[in-house]
């Protein structure tokens, strides 16, 4: 068997890590969400490997950090729909939720609907954002990128460390709009309340993981 170096290793979701008896919508399961996450790693392990071997760098290094996160997140809303009947990818530019249920909207398209799942995706285990407060059934994939490890070859490839869903209302976020000619974006975030329920709602736990942003090897210089 051919040895690869580490940071292109194809990573699988660990079994032990899928929760049963989580409340989840749509005829959603958590076997359905794992099949996805392992789809992206596929993806990554063979990007990433062709990305090296013609000489560039992995995607973890080339993208920014909400780039990436962004990335990711519309791989994991794709891959989702393959293994369930119940859910399908909301097609509309800026629409809300990401995954809305079959047959629900005509075309399975809505700029802002009160049905699906929104997906968020980031390294935080908690303070996660969006543009407006939202009352829906939110789908947060924490993980850990490794991008301070020397020498690159022995970096850890992307790690889903959890996953975790719950039905959140306005009560749970705050929110930060634009004042005046004030031209910042406006910000929503999830209170701790709602990030609790969150985290008592596990889709997904990694094996060994602990509650917190998740940092590896400190870089050499």
């Amino acid at each position: 068997m051919e040895s690869l170096p580490k940071f292109i290793q194809r990573q699988q979701i660990d079994p032990a890590g899928i929760k049963h008896g989580v409340e989840l919508p749509y005829d959603l399961q958590p076997e359905h969400v794992a099949a996805a996450m392992n789809d992206v790693l596929d993806y990554f392990h063979h990007i990433n490997r062709v990305s090296v071997e013609k000489g560039y760098e992995r995607l973890e290094e080339l993208m920014l950090g909400n780039t990436y996160s962004g990335f990711l997140s519309e791989l994991v809303v794709k891959a989702i729909p393959k293994y369930t009947s119940g859910l399908a990818r909301n097609p509309r530019i800026g629409g809300h939720p990401d995954l809305v249920p079959i047959g629900l909207y005509p075309g399975n398209a809505v700029l802002h609907g009160e049905e699906g799942i929104e997906v968020k995706v980031s390294l935080q285990a908690a303070g996660w954002q969006g543009h407006n407060p939202e009352q829906a059934w939110i789908m947060v994939f924490q993980i850990s990128l490794d991008r301070e490890t020397e020498p690159v070859e022995s970096r850890q490839p992307l790690v889903f460390e959890k996953v975790m869903i719950a039905r959140l209302d306005e009560a749970h976020w705050s929110f930060s709009g634009r004042e005046g000619a004030s031209r910042r974006t406006p910000t929503a975030s999830i209170l701790r309340e709602g990030s609790n329920l969150l985290h008592l709602n596990p889709i997904y736990e990694r094996p060994g993981y602990t509650r917190g942003r998740v940092r590896y090897g400190s870089a050499s210089r």
